[in-house]
């Protein structure tokens, strides 16, 4: 008869033993295929994809409730988490503000928030001006002047009878007088409109500078076709994960289209102008620099400091084409 342990060992041995040919069968032999899973039971990278994926098909069908069924029984980090990194993303690469603005009004619906959005939170979209279709002038077709009747004789009577006073005699009948057809009209061309200033803005120089400062700048100057300066115009800075805003003429040392930024080493940074969102200058980097000629700096701590370049950016339209 076997003792008591011999029998204890022999049972944990056998349920080891199945343990190991159930895990054996399940995971080599026949594992689970999962075919056409839900989408909350996918690992994180799949569930973030899944709503990657969603948010860029409500961009093309503008479906906010085929979105919503889509994101249905997701987590609501694993919606935040995919919406606001997409929207970085997409703001740091410069993607066409029609695109953001929907990406913002999904997320907004979702009840998700990131600074990149302020950009293009409750914007219009940018409206090409119509062209006006000037009609082509109409003539008027000239009228052909009427013949004149040739007049009918009138026969001399040879009788000698005495004409009777009622008979009125007919008065020969005159041709109408032909009506002079007026020139035709030509109507002057209609001039189109010129666009806002903040939609003709565009890059116009960029110079980079390096200072002896631990923070570097960007400095944005915007000015109009004629070259002056252009006070109270609104201009933005996103980067992933924040945005900033400054408005032109509030500091009165830089002139009246002056704005700047303080900014941080190693980020891009994206320009944009006005409450269109529409990027003007993308990958904005501060990094460290060197001046030219070196420095010349008698304190030696401060010579070891590093030096920080800085962006200068000039916003102006193109040259207004005059017709000589």
């Amino acid at each position: 008869m076997r003792s008591l342990p011999t029998r204890r060992a022999a049972s944990l041995t056998g349920l080891l033993v199945g343990v190991a040919l159930g895990l054996l069968y399940t995971w080599v032999i026949n594992p689970v295929e999962i075919v056409n899973t839900y989408p909350a039971l996918l690992r994180t990278d799949l569930r973030w994809d899944w709503v990657r994926l969603a948010a860029l098909s409500y961009v093309v069908n503008d479906d906010l409730e085929q979105a919503r069924t889509r994101l249905e029984g997701l987590r609501y980090e694993d919606v935040s988490g995919a919406i606001q990194a997409l929207i970085e993303d997409y703001a740091a690469a410069g993607l066409p503000a029609d695109t953001m603005r929907r990406l913002t009004t999904l997320a907004e619906a979702l009840d998700v928030h990131t600074p990149a959005m302020l950009v293009y939170l409750h914007t219009p979209a940018s409206s090409s001006p119509t062209p006006i279709h000037t009609p082509p002038p109409t003539t008027t077709p000239t009228s052909s002047p009427t013949p004149t009747p040739s007049p009918t004789p009138i026969p001399l009577s040879t009788s000698t009878s005495t004409p009777n006073p009622s008979q009125t005699p007919t008065p020969p009948t005159l041709s109408p007088l032909s009506t002079p057809t007026p020139e035709p009209t030509v109507p002057s061309p209609t001039p189109t409109p010129t666009p806002p200033l903040l939609v003709r803005l565009q890059l116009a120089r960029k110079d980079s500078s390096c200072q002896p400062t631990q923070a570097g700048r960007i400095e944005v100057v915007v000015k109009d076709e004629h070259g002056d300066e252009v006070p109270g115009v609104t201009v933005w800075l996103t980067w992933p994960g924040g945005a900033d805003r400054a408005v032109t003429g509030l500091k009165s040392q830089g002139g009246a289209g002056y704005a700047d930024f303080a900014v941080e080493k190693g980020v891009n940074y994206t320009l944009s102008v006005g409450e269109l969102g529409r990027p003007l200058v993308t990958n904005l980097r501060i990094a460290s620099c060197e001046p030219e000629g070196g420095r010349q700096d008698d304190n030696e701590e401060k010579a070891e400091e590093p030096w920080t370049s800085s962006w200068r950016i000039l916003l102006e339209p193109p040259p207004i084409e005059t017709e000589e």
